[in-house]
Formats: structure tokens, C-alpha cells, sequence
């Protein structure tokens, strides 16, 4: 049995690492959400109150490597936000012990069953999107940005590498697991411009 999440009955603002988000006026309507989440290193990039928003209250970080690793990953994290979600589906185990019994996860059956409904292996995004659209009361609570399916680079690398992931794919599921209209992008820039 998972645990509730804190964003349980909340209005979510779910803030993906595409760099077409620093183009957008949506910073005030991120903010707003009663919680903003960001994903991997999303929560460390320069964040601008009229692009990106500036609140980070839930963090949900693929925890890899040894101890270590994981150990400062989620202390990182922990000097960000008050939740930090590990969203990997392997190596969870910290010094022998289950992550699920120290922090909150993304259950592995539910990466299993994204994996197989993608037909590839799911992005952190996708997985925060099923994460979020299990755990919430009702989907219309859900608000997506700086998603745009690897059409810019990402924020903290600057370069677009979708595979292993596929982008169409995830799209599809983005768009039919929160409400119509809930996915907010910034519009392509203009050849013209």
C-alpha cells in the first residue's frame, strides 16, 4: 500500500525541465498551485518569478549510485524542499535498507506498468505525471509545465537527448493522464523573429 502524499486534496503546479520554460510568462501561475513540484535537478537551475515560478515544495529526484551518492542527492534536495520523492526503480536500497522505509517512492510496479503502456523506458517526467495522477483526489488538480517532449534542450544540461525514452509516446500519456488543457507550453519561437 502507498502512502499519501501530502498533495493528497491540492492544487499541483508539476514543473518539467524543458528550456522553452524560461521563454514563458507562467511564473505567477506556477507559484500559485498550493504546491509547486520539480523534478531531478529542475529545483537547482536559476528560477525566475515570471518563467519558471520560484517555490519548490516537492522534489522528485531519480536517487542513483552508491550510499553516497544517494546520500547527498536527497540532502541536496532536502535544502530545497520539504518532500523529496526517490523515483528510481532500481538500486533502492540505501546501506541495506529499503528506501521505502526512509522516504516516500515511486512504487516500482507502477514504473513496470508505465514502462509497458510507453513501450520504453519511462522518463522522470512521465513517471512524475503517473505518480501524481495516482495520488491526487481528482486529475483537474494537476497543472504541467516546461514539458515540450524533448523539443528544447533541458534546463541543467542544455542539450536534447530523448532516448532511451520516446517522446511521442510520452506525450500521448502526459496529455490523457491530467485534465484537457492542463498542460501549459510556451509557444515555438518564430523562424521570423
Amino acid at each position: 500500500m502507498v502512502k499519501a502524499f501530502p498533495w493528497v486534496h491540492q492544487t499541483i503546479s508539476l514543473v518539467g525541465n524543458a528550456s522553452s520554460v524560461w521563454r514563458g510568462a507562467f511564473g505567477t501561475q506556477i507559484d500559485q498551485a498550493d504546491c509547486v513540484i520539480r523534478i531531478n535537478q529542475g529545483a537547482f537551475i536559476p528560477l525566475r518569478p515570471d518563467s519558471t515560478g520560484v517555490r519548490t515544495d516537492a522534489l522528485l529526484m531519480s536517487l542513483s549510485g552508491y550510499a553516497w551518492d544517494k546520500a547527498w542527492m536527497y540532502s541536496r534536495g532536502r535544502l530545497r524542499a520539504k518532500t523529496v520523492v526517490a523515483m528510481t526503480p532500481r538500486a533502492r536500497t540505501f546501506l541495506g535498507i529499503d528506501l521505502k522505509h526512509l522516504i516516500p517512492v515511486y512504487p516500482s510496479q507502477w514504473h513496470q506498468e508505465l514502462h509497458d503502456h510507453l513501450g520504453a523506458r519511462p522518463s522522470t517526467g512521465a513517471m512524475a505525471v503517473d505518480l501524481l495522477r495516482r495520488t491526487v483526489a481528482d486529475v483537474s488538480q494537476i497543472s504541467v509545465y516546461g514539458f515540450d517532449f524533448w523539443g528544447s534542450p533541458t534546463t541543467y544540461t542544455g542539450i536534447i537527448k530523448a532516448a532511451p525514452h520516446d517522446p511521442v509516446a510520452e506525450e500521448e500519456f502526459v496529455r490523457s493522464a491530467v485534465a484537457p488543457g492542463r498542460v501549459f507550453q510556451v509557444p515555438e519561437e518564430s523562424d521570423h523573429a
